[in-house]
């Protein structure tokens, strides 16, 4: 089980290393879809989509949760065993629901939406330090991938959804450039 420390400070080095990164590119790095794959910008939309129905979901009154989700009664899943669950998921097919996908994004809209990748990252770290450790380990909340996880749980995977996407990021970058760099030559 990852503690409250570990996952602020992953969360807020996850959003800080993505932003700083989307801060760092031009206009077609930005806006360009490669090889089927989202833009830079649909991904920081992606992570801002989340962070906002995350932070929606961390707001609910704790007996709304318990009487929709119920309450946990299983070992707290690691941050490790989480992150596997969620790529093997993943390699198995699993997408992303459509209220994640995001539109075409411009990149006049770039700054703002830097902005508001940070401002939702901290509104959630303190929605989080609102809860108890005993609630976050006790309340649960449904992920469309996961199944039912408790909010410490939803937590560790918005941190680690981050880290995936910016990750990501980076090799899509990383192949735009050497495909532009083999296009000139």
């Amino acid at each position: 089980m990852s503690n409250r420390q570990t996952i602020i400070a992953s969360l807020n080095d996850g959003v800080n290393q993505f932003n700083e990164l989307i801060s760092s590119i031009d206009q077609a790095a930005f806006e360009t879809n490669y090889n089927n794959k989202w833009s830079a910008g649909q991904d920081l939309v992606h992570l801002i989509k989340v962070l906002k129905i995350v932070n929606i979901g961390f707001t609910l009154p704790k007996p709304l949760l318990h009487l929709m989700y119920g309450v946990n009664k299983n070992e707290a899943r690691s941050f490790q065993l989480l992150q596997t669950l969620y790529k093997n998921a993943l390699e198995g097919g699993a997408e992303s629901p459509a209220i994640y996908i995001p539109k075409p994004v411009l990149f006049e809209s770039k700054n703002h939406l830097i902005q508001k990748h940070a401002t939702l990252n901290q509104l959630f770290i303190d929605k989080m330090n609102d809860h108890s450790d005993n609630a976050l380990d006790r309340y649960r909340l449904p992920h469309p991938i996961l199944g039912k996880v408790t909010l410490r749980e939803l937590a560790s995977f918005a941190s680690f959804h981050t880290a995936h996407h910016f990750e990501l990021l980076k090799t899509k970058l990383l192949k735009q450039k050497q495909q532009r760099t083999h296009d000139l030559t």
